[in-house]
């Protein structure tokens, strides 16, 4: 019945909603490990292809409106004033493009991943952006990281890509520790594809 206090709950008292972004670990939560992406050469070339991927829609962007400089049918005989305009189309453009990426590309690399008894958490800042439950989780685990997918899991858009929704602990330095921790809790790791 609404209003009933639900079994187990203090009597009289109403069990606090879920907040819709996961908080900070709380007294009866226990802190097992915490660990940062490493910095290293995947890092670097993922930087170097950003920026390359960025040059490239610049020239592109460039490259599309470079003919109707010179006046066109479509867009008639531009003057000199018409020249801010089109930079600022040009430039707005790839930032519209770019933008997104590079907020990924950096939360990802400035991320801090934390396990604690209960769950599993990514850190950007200081508000959490992932957040998986580790009873029934299940993990897989892989040479550079670990990934959890669990019920009720929460992931900020710049933790989505196009890859199945888990919560990813990338380029750890010791990925079978953070598995063996979160086993503990009760996570369940998947067998290695096949």
């Amino acid at each position: 019945m609404p209003g009933e206090a639900e079994a187990g709950a203090i009597p009289g008292s109403l069990a606090a909603p879920r907040p819709l972004r996961p908080v900070a670990p709380g007294p009866a939560e226990t802190v097992l490990w915490e660990g940062r992406p490493s910095l290293g050469a995947g890092r670097m070339l993922e930087l170097l292809f950003i920026l390359v991927l960025l040059g490239l829609l610049t020239w592109v962007a460039v490259l599309l409106i470079a003919p109707h400089l010179g006046g066109s049918a479509f867009a008639g005989r531009p003057g000199p004033e018409a020249l801010p305009l089109i930079l600022a189309l040009v430039i707005g453009t790839v930032i519209i493009i770019a933008l997104p990426v590079w907020l990924r590309s950096s939360a990802r690399g400035r991320a801090r991943y934390m396990l604690t008894n209960r769950r599993a958490l990514v850190w950007l800042g200081r508000s959490v952006i992932g957040e998986a439950i580790l009873f029934g989780a299940e993990m897989e685990v892989t040479p550079t990281g670990v990934a959890f997918w669990a019920h009720g899991l929460y992931l900020d858009w710049r933790l989505k890509d196009e890859r199945p929704d888990q919560l990813r602990f990338e380029r750890i330095l010791d990925p079978e520790t953070v598995a063996a921790i979160a086993e503990g809790q009760g996570a369940r790791r998947l067998p290695p594809p096949a």
